[in-house]
């Protein structure tokens, strides 16, 4: 078996009319067919021009060419630099300063930000616009370079929940071995269909639906807005199977879920929240699918399996999804790691869990209590901060920065981030994960981030305005101390939030949904300054 890169060349020649990539567009679906993604990517292959090792920048919106791009970078011998594409001209050009690309490949989206990101540049680098060029058009001359596996493939930036990004090196041997590693936990099969919901510029996706589904030869289906209603829509169109999320995205069909219970006639919703409850301890799936069958109906009748990842699902909602039938299999990685590192298996799973770890990675816990790993998913360092990598790769090992422990059967659990770790005047610690995770217990709670500002926990909370109102409940301030009370009556003193600010928009947080916690004290002052 050849790597993920030599699978997909080879699907692209002798699975012609397969098809691989559906687009949706004005509403409408369009799919792609290996043969089409071929021409796509020996066009762009045209237009690159590359030599081995430049590097080459996609700079643009989830859609097919993105996979058409990335391709044609991998199989011309170049390295891959995806980029988020809401990203400001200036952040877009603190990236190219780093990377040195040779090229931008961006849409008519994303254009003329990248056009003057590249003219302060001080070289010439060029810049292409799939949406100017017919890609489909029939082109025989695919280019393929067989290439070292310890070559750097691909260089991420991450997505910085401390505000620093760095490129992260990974070598075509990091992210086949994630591909395989997948592979070989067997609950894919032949029928399987995913779709694209997060960004490709972060690790979890790329991996999970651009390299992934292309090298199993699966389908990918393309999403037109970023709403729960296309969402959705789509996961039924397009008989989706696979649903590659963050607990973000979990969270809130969760709680319109249980919005909608909350409007059930007394009688029914007793009953249903009764299911709920006795489902939690256990039944066959089959019961709970019928049980809950109009709930699969909307979320999406051929699903199979919720993949959560990027950051820790909230045990809450992992257990309601799983008493209502669903699959969810959480896994834990980071950009470092290819991401993967574990994951719950559909016959081992322990709900809270980071799950078991994957083929050839070996995990241990340091003597500070910090999560280390070693294998082939590790990268191959920070690009041009040799310092940087030092820091964190000792011995083979990579320090993650996780804090967690390893139980009696071999399951990874985070209890926090070492840098996110609040230490109180009293010398105790706090991670407020932990606080989150019971404050958001509360259904009349969207988001909540605790975080240590003048001496205090204080949390800035976004209360579900439309189900308070829907229940005439004007005390919204009153009421919702109150629900964070009682959300957090059983733990300890010190663990309790002192102050609350409201806020009516969202969080800060990283385009793959982690809060981004250093944020928090400004978004309190710029909300008691409009006091």
């Amino acid at each position: 078996m050849g790597n993920f890169l030599d699978r997909v060349f080879e699907n692209i020649r002798e699975r012609e009319d397969k098809e691989i990539l559906v687009g949706k567009k004005g509403g409408k679906y369009y799919s792609l067919n290996f043969s089409q993604l071929g021409s796509m990517v020996a066009n762009l292959q045209r237009e690159l021009q590359l030599s081995p090792q430049d590097r080459v920048v996609i700079f643009m919106e989830n859609r097919p060419e993105w996979i058409g791009a990335l391709y044609a970078v991998l199989f011309g011998g170049g390295i891959a630099v995806p980029v988020d594409y809401l990203l400001s001209e200036r952040e877009l050009f603190n990236i190219l300063k780093d990377s040195q690309p040779r090229v931008v490949v961006t849409s008519n989206q994303n254009y003329e930000k990248a056009k003057k990101a590249i003219e302060k540049l001080g070289y010439s680098a060029r810049i292409i616009n799939v949406d100017s060029l017919n890609l489909l058009r029939e082109n025989g001359q695919l280019e393929f370079k067989e290439r070292n596996p310890e070559d750097v493939a691909v260089i991420l930036y991450t997505s910085g929940t401390t505000g620093n990004p760095k490129g992260v090196m990974l070598s075509l041997s990091n992210l086949d071995h994630n591909v395989k590693a997948v592979e070989k936990l067997g609950f894919l099969n032949e029928s399987d269909r995913f779709i694209a919901i997060l960004p490709f510029h972060h690790t979890y996706p790329l991996m999970a639906t651009a390299l992934l589904p292309m090298a199993l030869g699966l389908p990918l289906v393309f999403i037109e807005k970023l709403t729960p209603a296309d969402i959705l829509s789509t996961m039924n169109e397009q008989q989706i199977t696979i649903m590659v999320g963050v607990p973000k995205l979990y969270h809130v069909i969760h709680h319109n879920i249980m919005a909608e219970i909350k409007k059930l006639p007394p009688l029914k919703r007793r009953m249903v929240e009764g299911a709920l409850k006795l489902f939690r301890k256990g039944a066959p799936r089959k019961v709970k699918k019928q049980f809950f069958k109009q709930v699969h109906e909307k979320v999406g009748k051929h699903l199979r399996f919720m993949i959560s990842g990027g950051a820790k699902l909230s045990e809450e909602v992992w257990r309601d999804f799983e008493a209502m039938g669903f699959n969810v299999l959480e896994g834990y990685g980071l950009t470092e790691t290819s991401p993967l590192i574990s994951v719950n298996r559909p016959n081992r799973k322990k709900i809270g869990s980071a799950g078991l770890p994957v083929d050839q990675v070996e995990v241990k816990i340091s003597e500070k209590g910090e999560i280390v790993v070693r294998g082939p998913n590790v990268m191959k360092g920070y690009y041009n901060k040799p310092e940087e990598t030092a820091k964190v790769i000792k011995e083979g090992w990579f320090h993650t920065g996780d804090l967690g422990y390893i139980d009696e059967e071999g399951f990874i659990h985070i209890t926090g981030r070492a840098k996110e770790v609040i230490v109180l005047d009293n010398g105790k610690n706090v991670y407020p994960e932990d606080i989150e995770i019971e404050i958001l217990k509360s259904p009349y709670i969207l988001e909540v981030g605790v975080f240590y500002h003048e001496g205090k926990l204080k949390a800035i909370v976004r209360p579900d305005f439309e189900l308070l109102m829907e229940e005439g409940i004007k005390e919204i301030k009153e009421f919702i101390k109150r629900e964070i009370n009682r959300c957090t009556r059983h733990l300890q003193p010190y663990k309790k939030v002192k102050e609350f600010a409201i806020v009516d928009e969202e969080l800060p947080r990283t385009r793959i949904g982690k809060l981004r916690r250093f944020l928090l004290p400004k978004v309190w002052e710029e909300v008691h300054g409009k006091k």
